[in-house]
Protein backbone atom coordinates (compact mmCIF):
# COMPACT_ATOMS: atom_id res chain seq x y z
CA UNK A 1 0.00 0.00 0.00
CA UNK A 2 2.81 2.44 0.87
CA UNK A 3 4.41 1.88 -2.53
CA UNK A 4 1.11 2.66 -4.30
CA UNK A 5 0.66 5.82 -2.25
CA UNK A 6 4.25 6.89 -2.91
CA UNK A 7 3.92 6.40 -6.67
CA UNK A 8 0.54 8.13 -6.72
CA UNK A 9 1.74 11.18 -4.81
CA UNK A 10 4.93 11.36 -6.91
CA UNK A 11 2.91 11.35 -10.15
CA UNK A 12 0.27 13.77 -8.90
CA UNK A 13 3.00 16.20 -7.90
CA UNK A 14 4.59 15.95 -11.36
CA UNK A 15 1.18 16.54 -12.95
CA UNK A 16 0.43 19.40 -10.55
CA UNK A 17 3.67 21.27 -11.26
CA UNK A 18 3.55 20.61 -15.01
CA UNK A 19 -0.03 21.76 -15.36
CA UNK A 20 0.56 24.71 -13.03
CA UNK A 21 3.30 25.90 -15.40
CA UNK A 22 0.90 25.41 -18.34
CA UNK A 23 -1.78 27.32 -16.40
CA UNK A 24 0.49 30.29 -15.68
CA UNK A 25 1.54 30.49 -19.33
CA UNK A 26 -2.11 30.28 -20.45
CA UNK A 27 -3.09 33.05 -18.04
CA UNK A 28 -0.30 35.30 -19.31
CA UNK A 29 -1.48 34.73 -22.90
CA UNK A 30 -5.14 35.22 -22.02
CA UNK A 31 -6.12 31.79 -23.38
CA UNK A 32 -9.31 31.07 -21.44
CA UNK A 33 -9.83 27.53 -22.74
CA UNK A 34 -6.32 26.45 -21.67
CA UNK A 35 -6.67 28.30 -18.36
CA UNK A 36 -9.83 26.34 -17.52
CA UNK A 37 -8.52 22.93 -18.59
CA UNK A 38 -5.12 23.32 -16.94
CA UNK A 39 -6.73 24.83 -13.85
CA UNK A 40 -9.04 21.83 -13.48
CA UNK A 41 -6.13 19.40 -13.80
CA UNK A 42 -4.10 21.43 -11.29
CA UNK A 43 -6.96 21.35 -8.82
CA UNK A 44 -7.67 17.61 -9.12
CA UNK A 45 -4.00 16.65 -8.87
CA UNK A 46 -3.57 18.97 -5.89
CA UNK A 47 -6.56 17.42 -4.11
CA UNK A 48 -5.26 13.88 -4.63
CA UNK A 49 -1.74 14.78 -3.55
CA UNK A 50 -2.75 16.80 -0.51
CA UNK A 51 -5.16 14.08 0.67
CA UNK A 52 -2.49 11.39 0.56
CA UNK A 53 0.14 13.72 1.98
CA UNK A 54 -2.05 14.86 4.86
CA UNK A 55 -2.91 11.31 5.88
CA UNK A 56 0.76 10.32 5.67
CA UNK A 57 1.94 13.32 7.71
CA UNK A 58 -0.75 12.64 10.30
CA UNK A 59 0.39 9.03 10.65
CA UNK A 60 4.00 10.15 11.09
CA UNK A 61 3.27 12.96 13.56
CA UNK A 62 0.47 11.45 15.64
CA UNK A 63 1.32 7.74 15.59
CA UNK A 64 5.06 7.92 14.86
CA UNK A 65 4.38 5.52 11.97
CA UNK A 66 7.53 6.04 9.93
CA UNK A 67 6.45 3.59 7.21
CA UNK A 68 4.73 6.61 5.58
CA UNK A 69 8.02 8.47 5.14
CA UNK A 70 8.47 7.25 1.53
CA UNK A 71 5.16 8.96 0.65
CA UNK A 72 6.51 12.29 1.88
CA UNK A 73 9.79 11.72 0.02
CA UNK A 74 7.78 10.85 -3.12
CA UNK A 75 5.79 14.06 -2.79
CA UNK A 76 8.90 16.15 -2.31
CA UNK A 77 10.70 14.42 -5.19
CA UNK A 78 7.77 14.80 -7.56
CA UNK A 79 7.45 18.48 -6.76
CA UNK A 80 11.16 19.18 -7.12
CA UNK A 81 11.54 17.23 -10.36
CA UNK A 82 8.41 18.86 -11.75
CA UNK A 83 9.79 22.31 -10.88
CA UNK A 84 13.13 21.46 -12.46
CA UNK A 85 11.42 20.27 -15.67
CA UNK A 86 9.27 23.41 -15.77
CA UNK A 87 12.28 25.68 -15.29
CA UNK A 88 14.33 23.71 -17.81
CA UNK A 89 11.58 24.19 -20.43
CA UNK A 90 11.38 27.90 -19.62
CA UNK A 91 15.16 28.39 -19.89
CA UNK A 92 15.31 26.38 -23.14
CA UNK A 93 12.90 28.74 -24.86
Amino acid sequence: MILKLTITVFLTQLIFIGCRTWNVRAVSKGNLKHVLVSGAIVHISWLASIAIGAVSMNEIIVNFDWQYLPVIVGSLSGGLIGSWIGLKERVKK
